[in-house]
Formats: structure tokens, C-alpha cells, sequence
């Protein structure tokens, strides 16, 4: 059959053709972060360094345009020991966070309908709540390895805070999903012509490709352990002499870590400890000399897609094709099953875990998960009236373009701060007379000896990201 090109307007086939190449942003975006991903995995840090700042156009003062690539650049600059440097492009990430925060609603009504029309990834990195969490907790790790105690209290009183007021963030975007949803459905009943879409049905359908997050064991009150595991512990090492209030601030940390690992005798040994010098009943410069070893095991997980076709009996009639594409979350090994410390021939003991990073990324994609099938139904919507519109006006042609468009630019957004780790464990132990300890574990190429500072009290902080890679390892005293 002949399709007369004149029955669709070049501007058409222009917007058609044009939102196309849409789709190669979101593969763009992926295979980076698969590169970069691969670079930590196997130790090299220095090139996955210099991947982040390219790929987030870093100036010449650390300046990056990229948000998502200044987290990454940060994190990679903390395994190399530049904690300065680090802290610096964590700044900037705080600042593109603050951007992205304040923009003027023109700014923010030109994204929204590009994500809409295209897909998020013509969009800048949209921060989630654990990635504002973990900044401030970085930068107070940071700090830690630096000896400044002053900005380190102040980074990880910031990271308690926005713990505290992510409850009030996830009750706003669940109303305004409710909203959205409830005023798409009403225009599509209004509409004379077109088609017509059961939004709710239609959610109904997706969560069936969806079961695992009925099996995720979320964390509860926003909880992220290892922001609360490092607080903890910072005030109570950092506390002077009988500082009521910091131990205070420790017991308290120490009781919500507690709370999530409740069997996990390296916390109960740390909240013992904060609570007797909460007490009084201990003094810290009378307490024998200690060792803490903290290991941030594996990479968060990764985030793909998948491609779910809308039911047409939940839309209408007058479209041939509807899908829509929305994330899923992917696990990643860890690089040891624990860490096993010794010193002089002699075991100490063996890190377990008092954190999941997977089960905080887990947590906040199953709350954010109604949000993002809304904005993937509205989407599809729109896609799916521009299809009908098409084969009305072109015929057979508008309809096969249409449904390309629609294959093309349907992805979903697979970025995600991938270098966060997958797990982290500790260690608490009595400071070993030689003042060394050795790291070692089940498919470890070797051991790792570590000198300890002259300091009473101690951590060891060491991360390995793939499978089989050798540890980074720094050390401060307190």
C-alpha cells in the first residue's frame, strides 16, 4: 500500500526522528558506569578517577557539571587518600544539590517534559535521599582521617539531620504521586477523543513484575546504619573528658544500629562501651587501648531496566503498541564474606556486618516505587496519545513511527551512586601489644599488615570492591 509522505507534517517527522536519538543517552549513561564500575571492581582507582571527571567534565579547579559523577569522583578520591580533595568535590556536589533544589519552575516544567517525552536521562542526576545522607557521612569520614573533629561533628550532625527529615520527604512525594495520578486519570475520562488510560489497573499489572519487593526487608524509619554507626562512634572517641552530651549522641546512634542488627555482638560491644561512659561508670583515659576496624565490602547495587508492555485493555483500542520502562534494582557480590584479624599469629576476631548498603537503596526504591510507575504510566500516556494522533493523521506511516519513537525513547534512569558500598562490617578489639594487626580473608591474594598509630584508640578502615582485589587501608588515631 502507497503512504503519501505529504499526510504527515515535516515537523512531525522531525520531533519524531530528533526524540529518537533520545535513547542514546540512556545507553551512553550505562556503559559508563559499567566502565567505571569495573575500574573500582579490579583496583584501578586512578582510572576510575579519571573516567568520573571526564564523564562529569571536571575544570581545572575540580568544578564537575555532573552531580551523579561528582558523588562517584569523591568517593574514588577518598580510596586514594586525597581527603581534602575529596571533601572539596563533595562540596560541589552539595552545591549542584542546592541547584537542583532551588531551581525556577520554567527550569523544572522544560525537564519534566522532557522526561516525559524523551526519558529522565535528558535530565541532570536527580539526588536521593541516602546519596544526601552518605555526602555528609563521607565528608565526616573524611574529616576522621584528617584529625579535624570540628568539621567532622558538624558533617555527621548534618547527615543525622537529613536522616531525621526524610520521613517528611517521602510523605510529600507520595501525595503529590496521589495527585498526579488522581488528575491524570480525570483528564483522560474528560477528553473527547484519544485514548482513554485506567492508570490504577495499570499499576496493578506492573507490580506483578515486581514480586521481589514484597521479599526486600526494608529498613525502618529511614535508617541508614552506617551514618548512624559512624556518628556513633565518632562522639564517642571524640568526646572529651566526661562530655555528657556526646555520649549521649553515641548511646542513642548506637541503639538505632542496634535496633536494625539486634543478634550483631560487635554493636552490643560498642553500645556496652558508650553506655558506660555515658554512665560515669568508666572513664575513656583509663580504658584499655582499643582497635576498630570498619570494612566497606562490595559496590552498591546497579540499576537496569525492564521493558513491560502496557495491557491494551487497560488503555484503549486506538493504539496498536504501550509500554513503559521502569528501573530494577541489581545486587552486586561482595569482595570477601568478612574480614578475619589477627596479630601476632593470634586470631582477634572477625568483622560482621552492621550495615546493608543494599537494603538502604532497597528501602528507598520500594518507597519511591509508586512515584516512578506514576511518572512511567504518565509518560506512556503521552507517547501513546501522540501515537494516536500520528495514525490519524498519517495513516499507517504515523503509526510505525510512532511506535519507534516509542521504542526508542522508553528507558528508564539506570544511574544510581554505584561506588557507595554493598555492605560494611566492624570490628571492635583490644589494641595488640605489637601495635600491628593482619587483615586476611577466604580468597584474599595476601595478607595485609597494619601498623597502628601510638594512639590509645583506633580505626582501621579498609574497602575492597571486587571480588579477590586487595584492600585500601587507612588509619587513624584518636
Amino acid at each position: 500500500m502507497m503512504i503519501c509522505m505529504k499526510r504527515l507534517p515535516w515537523y512531525i517527522i522531525a520531533l519524531y526522528l530528533a526524540i529518537s536519538l533520545g535513547g542514546c543517552g540512556a545507553t551512553l549513561n550505562q556503559k559508563k558506569l559499567g566502565t567505571f564500575n569495573q575500574h573500582l571492581q579490579t583496583g584501578r582507582h586512578q582510572q576510575a578517577l579519571d573516567l568520573a571527571m571526564n564523564a562529569g567534565d571536571f575544570d581545572q579547579e575540580d568544578r564537575g557539571t555532573d552531580l551523579l559523577w561528582d558523588l562517584q569522583a569523591g568517593n574514588v578520591l577518598t580510596l586514594l587518600g586525597q581527603f581534602k580533595r575529596s571533601n572539596y568535590v563533595y562540596d560541589q556536589a552539595e552545591l549542584l544539590m542546592k541547584d537542583k533544589d532551588t531551581e525556577g519552575m520554567a527550569t523544572k516544567g522544560v525537564g519534566k517534559i522532557g522526561s516525559m517525552l524523551i526519558n529522565n536521562s535528558v535530565n541532570g542526576y536527580q539526588q536521593t535521599v541516602y546519596d544526601s545522607v552518605m555526602i555528609n557521612t563521607y565528608k565526616g569520614l573524611n574529616d576522621i582521617l584528617l584529625h579535624d573533629w570540628q568539621n567532622a561533628r558538624v558533617e555527621f550532625n548534618r547527615a543525622a539531620d537529613r536522616q531525621r527529615r526524610a520521613k517528611e520527604h517521602f510523605k510529600k512525594k507520595i501525595a503529590e504521586q496521589e495527585k498526579r495520578l488522581a488528575k491524570e486519570e480525570k483528564k483522560s475520562r474528560r477528553q473527547k477523543a484519544g485514548p482513554s488510560w485506567n492508570m490504577r489497573g495499570a499499576s496493578a499489572e506492573i507490580d506483578k513484575n515486581f514480586t521481589e519487593l514484597n521479599g526486600w526487608k526494608a529498613y525502618g524509619d529511614y535508617i541508614n546504619p552506617y551514618t548512624d554507626y559512624l556518628h556513633g562512634l565518632f562522639f564517642m572517641l571524640a568526646a572529651s573528658g566526661n562530655s555528657r552530651s556526646d555520649y549521649d549522641k553515641a548511646v542513642y546512634s548506637f541503639k538505632r544500629v542496634a535496633g536494625t542488627h539486634g543478634r550483631n555482638k560487635v554493636i552490643k560491644k560498642d553500645l556496652y562501651l558508650a553506655r558506660k561512659l555515658q554512665s560515669g561508670q568508666w572513664r575513656k583515659n583509663r580504658l584499655s587501648p582499643r582497635v576498630w576496624v570498619i570494612f566497606e565490602n562490595g559496590l552498591a547495587p546497579t540499576v537496569d531496566e525492564i521493558i513491560i508492555p502496557v495491557p491494551l485493555f487497560l488503555v484503549t483500542k486506538d493504539v496498536d503498541y504501550v509500554q513503559i520502562a521502569l528501573p530494577k534494582i541489581v545486587e552486586q557480590p561482595g569482595a570477601y564474606p568478612n574480614l578475619q584479624v589477627s596479630a601476632a599469629g593470634k586470631k582477634l576476631g572477625s568483622t560482621q556486618q552492621i550495615a546493608s548498603i543494599d537494603r538502604v537503596v532497597e528501602s528507598e526504591f520500594k518507597k519511591e516505587y509508586p512515584y516512578k510507575v506514576t511518572e512511567a504510566l504518565i509518560s506512556a500516556a503521552i507517547k501513546g496519545t501522540i501515537q494516536y494522533v500520528a495514525e490519524k493523521e498519517a495513516g499507517d506511516l504515523g503509526s510505525i513511527l510512532s511506535i519507534v519513537y516509542q521504542a526508542a525513547t522508553t528507558h528508564a534512569d539506570t544511574r544510581s551512586w554505584t561506588a557507595l558500598p554493598k555492605e560494611v562490617q566492624a570490628l571492635q578489639i583490644k589494641k595488640p601489644k605489637c601495635n600491628s594487626i593482619t587483615l586476611s580473608a577466604k580468597g584474599m591474594l595476601q595478607p595485609v599488615k597494619v601498623a597502628l598509630p601510638k594512639n590509645r584508640f583506633s580505626i582501621v578502615h579498609v574497602r575492597a570492591a571486587g571480588v579477590g582485589s586487595q584492600p585500601t587501608v587507612q588509619v587513624v588515631g584518636f
